[in-house]
This record gives C-alpha cells, sequence and structure tokens, in this order.
C-alpha cells in the first residue's frame, strides 16, 4: 500500500511538472490555425488589432531578439495574427507589430519544439507617413513570394523554407 501512496505521488508529480512546461504556451492555442498557401496582404486598412502579447509572452517567444529595442517604445505595440501551418518539424507564429503609429509590421517567426528561433522574415509591411513602401506575401509550404511596392513600382523577392524552419533569399 505504501509503495503505491508513493508511485502514485512520484506519478502526480512528473504530471504537474510536464502540464507546467506545456501550460507556459497554452495561450497560444487562443490563435486561428491557417493553412497554407495563404497571403498576407496586413496593412493599415485590413488590420483589426487584437490581444496585445503581455511582456512576459514576448520573452518567452523571444521576441525582443528580433525587434530588439523596438519593443521598449512606449507606443510599440505587438500581437499573434496567425499560426500558419507550414511543417510537422517545427512551429511557425505570424506577429503584427506596431512599432510607431506609422508602420505596420506582419512577420512570420519559425521557432523549434523548444521555442528556440530558428528564423525569421516579414510579411508585410505598411507605413503610412509618407505612404512609399508597402509589401504584401505569398506564404506557401516552401517558400514565400514577397511583393515590394517602391512607389507603386512592384518587385519580387522569393524566399525558401527548408525543411528545418530556415529561411533563405532565393
Amino acid at each position: 500500500m505504501k509503495n503505491t501512496i508513493k508511485i502514485f505521488l512520484f506519478v502526480a508529480i512528473i504530471a504537474t511538472v510536464t502540464s507546467c512546461k506545456v501550460n507556459k504556451y497554452s495561450f497560444l492555442s487562443d490563435y486561428p490555425a491557417k493553412t497554407v498557401p495563404l497571403i498576407d496582404s496586413t496593412n493599415f486598412s485590413n488590420h483589426i488589432e487584437g490581444k496585445l502579447l503581455t511582456k512576459t509572452q514576448q520573452e518567452l517567444l523571444k521576441l525582443p531578439s528580433i525587434f530588439e529595442e523596438q519593443l521598449n517604445d512606449e507606443n510599440a505595440k505587438i500581437g499573434i495574427s496567425y499560426l500558419p501551418k507550414i511543417s510537422d518539424n517545427y512551429q511557425s507564429i505570424v506577429y503584427y507589430f506596431y512599432p510607431n503609429h506609422n508602420e505596420l509590421i506582419s512577420m512570420l517567426v519559425n521557432y523549434d519544439n523548444q521555442f528556440n528561433i530558428i528564423n525569421s522574415q516579414v510579411l508585410a509591411y505598411d507605413e503610412i507617413a509618407e505612404g512609399m513602401l508597402r509589401t504584401t506575401s505569398t506564404l506557401n509550404k516552401n517558400s514565400i513570394e514577397l511583393i515590394e511596392y517602391i512607389s507603386d513600382s512592384p518587385s519580387t523577392i522569393i524566399f525558401n523554407i527548408l525543411e528545418d524552419g530556415n529561411i533563405t533569399r532565393k
């Protein structure tokens, strides 16, 4: 009987520790998953700001390493747009980021299974101060087709998404 109680307590402790590790990322289940291919044309005209990430969530997702000091600006806002299903080998998250009142960025970040950043890439960008630059993207399983509009003159840049989640310019 004593051994049964000890085994039960051991299993309960292991289950609690395991669930704590899983639960710190459980907030991600609140966001929509999307299948690719998809077009990301996030801009000031079509974007509705959702629930913003807390500083703790930003740190947990290692966002300061991508957005650096911009996250410290009092006008900066960051949230999750969606979770694209690109691969079973890694996790992908698309963030919306307002570094200030005039710019909006949609950023793809690929993570390994421990939520270490593999790589990131801007999918869409819009600025309303001068209106000179904006980008849109088509996100596929193996590539990103980014169209950059500088003064309404489009140019296309292709990025490969590798099996390990790395992103390289073609």
